[in-house]
């Protein structure tokens, strides 16, 4: 058990992996992003959660921005993740029931990275796989296991940035 604690730490000094993920369509009800490795910015995926509310882009949910519980977006910024037990089906297929949980995100609890296919599926969450019709991701479930393994269940960096050409 204190094994396990000690893999899933690198403290903050340390080179950890950085995955950029580019947020590329906001709607009413959801936005898309596509997920970047840092170090030579490869396409990894992509992924759908809530609507962003943070319309300022600064990272925060300020004064004049209203939080809905289960139906907003992460607001921009860069987050550690390490990888937490789940009693989430995925649980079950990833290993030690292990999948990633964000750390440092104002006003927010328990945001994980998991498979969904829509927004409805996300209460806040980021759903991996691939976006090939408006709302909705495909392969979510073998997507997220493959993001797993490339991150070999141990920390890394999550920097969420809006480039929202469409709006």
């Amino acid at each position: 058990m204190l094994m396990r604690h000690i893999l899933n730490y690198i403290p903050f000094h340390l080179p950890a992996p950085k995955i950029i993920m580019r947020r590329t369509h906001s709607r009413e009800k959801y936005c898309i992003s596509h997920l970047f490795d840092a170090k030579n910015n490869e396409y990894i995926c992509d992924a759908i959660e809530d609507t962003i509310r943070d319309t300022n882009h600064n990272g925060k949910i300020d004064q004049h921005e209203t939080k809905v519980y289960g139906e907003t977006a992460i607001p921009c910024g860069k987050y550690y993740v390490t990888f937490a037990k789940t009693k989430l089906k995925i649980g079950k297929k990833a290993r030690h029931g292990c999948i990633p949980l964000l750390h440092g995100v104002d006003s927010f609890t328990f945001i994980r990275i998991h498979p969904g296919l829509t927004e409805k599926n996300s209460e806040g969450c980021i759903l991996l796989g691939y976006n090939r019709e408006p709302g909705r991701i495909e392969d979510s479930e073998n997507t997220c296991l493959k993001f797993y393994e490339r991150m070999r269940y141990r920390p890394f960096w999550l920097i969420i940035n809006d480039d929202l050409s469409d709006e």
